[in-house]
Parts: C-alpha cells; structure tokens; sequence
C-alpha cells in the first residue's frame, strides 16, 4: 500500500542511460524509463497500446521510444507519432496513448509522480543540508516491502540484537525517549540509548530539550537520513518495487577537506560498511509477517517504537485522506 500524491524517488539517474530504454518494476507495474533527444526521462507503462509488447525492448529512434513489434513510435508524453504500416502522413487515433508518469530529475536520482494528475505539483522532498557533500551510491534489492525497510530504519531498539558486531557494539539496550517529532512531513528522532544500569527507561517528557539537530530523520514517502556528524551523514532512498519488494539507494555522503578523490574514496569504502550493515538488517526484516507493514495486524507496540508507531499513523492517515477525497469526488461526479 503507498501513500499516494507523492514525489517517489524511484531510480538513480545513471541507470538510464541515453539512447537506451530501460524496464523497471515500480509501483507494483511494470515501466519503461528512456530519455528523448534532449535528455529528458520519460517513465510510461512498459506496454504497447496496439498489441501489447514490451517497448523497453525497443529502442530510441529520433528521440521517440519505437516499438519492437511492429515500429510504432511514440514521443516522452506517450503519444503515438508514427503508425508505419498506415503511412506517415496518416492521422493517429487517440487510442495509441501510453500511460505516462510525470518524472523530475533531481539530486542524482528520477522521481515519479504517484497519484492524481495536478495543474501543479509540490517541490520535491530532499535533505538541503546535503548541498556540497560527496556521495557514493550503492543499490540493493530487497525481497521485503519498503514498509517494512523503513520500519527498520526507525527502530532504534534492534541495534544490540541485529547489529551486535557492528553498530550495535556495546549494549546499549536501554531506549531512552526516543523524543520523536513530527513536522512538514518529516520525523525526527534524537536517540538516547544506553546500557541497561538497572533504571526504567526514561519517558521523553523526563529527557532534557534535544540540544542540536535530530540524528534520525524521515521524509515522506521514502527518504532517510541519519547525521553521524556534521560533515558525516548517510542516506537511503526506499524505492517501492511492488508489495513485498523494494529497492534501497544507500548513500554515502561526506563533506572533507581533502582531495575529491580521496573524499570519494573514502565514500565508497563507507559504502562497503553501510551495505554489511543493510544485509543484517535484511536477514530480520525479509522474514516478517505479513509482509507489509500496517497497524492492525496485530502487532504490539514498546515506547521505544515511538517513530515506527508515528509513521504508521501519518501514513495511515495520509492514505485515507486520499481516499475520502477520491470518494467524494466520485460522488459528486456521479450526482452531476
């Protein structure tokens, strides 16, 4: 289930690449993204309108995305441009449309409008601070819902457990708070783990006032953060495949004071690290049940699950908003 009327950052921008059509799996549907001549991408339903084979098998032909099957072009708003065995000065009826998605280009990756056609759309959700960073990118499938990849990268309870040779070293067991917000569509979290020195976790009304900015931040629909330091920081984008399937971008991003290439050298190894983390994760939350994450379905929740139960709720919230408005929509259109 997506929340839907969202920017989804879904693909990086180099796994277009020019003159290539590419098929992806978003969505739960099947995609084709490719570039016209000027470089744009175009995302469309990877689906002939004449007889149903797969364009990104295609090829790119004068900045039209051809057809294998039998040559018919379409430009990147989808619609058919050439029918070749009507002749080219014959009239196309409407019905060779491609279903198109509106796409950016921003911030290395292709972003995917999901939901309602809009005569203007929102600004693109992103981290400003990152302005200036080297970053590395690494991708990773995962045969997990995206749900419930950021569920995982929420929870700030598992550490000692899942990651007790890497970051979860030193037994932090006790989650304090954790003090959690919720503003402009993002979470934010301040993290106050420690050993468990036989004291009650504290309530995050007993934590002092969080003092500098969150070390765990999440933007809807599909962005994390965590700021290890001011000039270290590490992102993942959770890119929905289909129920039960996602893709993470992991990124590496630091900002040095040395050479570039060091710097991304230094980004890249981080990345070695970050993708050893990321595959301990995976060995947990691939085995959960059901496979999408919602909450009613039965599972019971600790104060330390304060940012898992606050994006469950807002997401929830945020569907069902949709929902309501489609409905009345409908209704109105059906009284007229």
């Amino acid at each position: 289930m997506l929340i839907p009327d969202y920017w989804y950052a879904i693909l990086e921008s180099r796994e277009v690449p020019v003159g290539k059509p590419v098929g992806v799996r978003r969505f739960g549907q099947e995609l084709v993204a490719w570039r016209d001549g000027a470089g744009r991408v175009s995302l469309m339903n990877d689906r002939c309108p004449h007889r149903s084979s797969r364009l990104s098998i295609g090829k790119i032909k004068s900045g039209h995305l051809q057809c294998p099957f039998h040559g018919f072009e379409f430009s990147a708003d989808g619609a058919c441009q050439l029918i070749p065995a009507n002749g080219k000065a014959a009239a196309i009826p409407r019905i060779f449309q491609c279903t198109v998605y509106q796409t950016q280009e921003a911030h290395g990756f292709i972003w995917a409008w999901y939901g309602r056609p809009r005569a203007s759309y929102p600004p693109l959700p992103w981290f400003s601070e990152l302005e200036g960073f080297e970053v590395d990118t690494t991708r990773v499938p995962w045969d997990a819902d995206h749900s419930r990849a950021i569920e995982g990268l929420l929870d700030v309870s598992h550490l000692p457990f899942v990651h007790a040779r890497t970051i979860g070293r030193g037994q932090r067991t006790l989650v304090n708070g954790p003090y959690t917000t919720l503003e402009d569509d993002s979470i934010q979290i301040w993290v106050s783990n420690q050993p468990d020195a036989g004291l009650p976790a504290a309530k995050p009304t007993q934590l002092p006032p969080p003092e500098g900015p969150a070390m765990l931040v999440f933007r809807f629909p599909n962005l994390w953060q965590i700021r290890l330091s001011e000039t270290v920081r590490a992102v993942n984008v959770i890119a929905p495949v289909a129920d039960g399937e996602c893709v993470i971008y992991m990124q590496s991003c630091l900002k040095m004071n040395l050479p570039r290439r060091l710097v991304r050298l230094i980004a890249w190894l981080s990345n070695v690290f970050n993708r050893r983390i990321l595959a301990e994760d995976y060995l947990v939350i691939r085995e959960q049940r059901p496979k999408v994450a919602d909450l009613e379905i039965g599972e019971r929740f600790i104060p330390a699950d304060r940012p898992i139960a606050l994006y469950l709720k807002r997401r929830r919230e945020l569907i069902e908003a949709f929902e309501n408005v489609d409905q009345t929509s409908q209704e109105e259109h059906t009284r007229v």
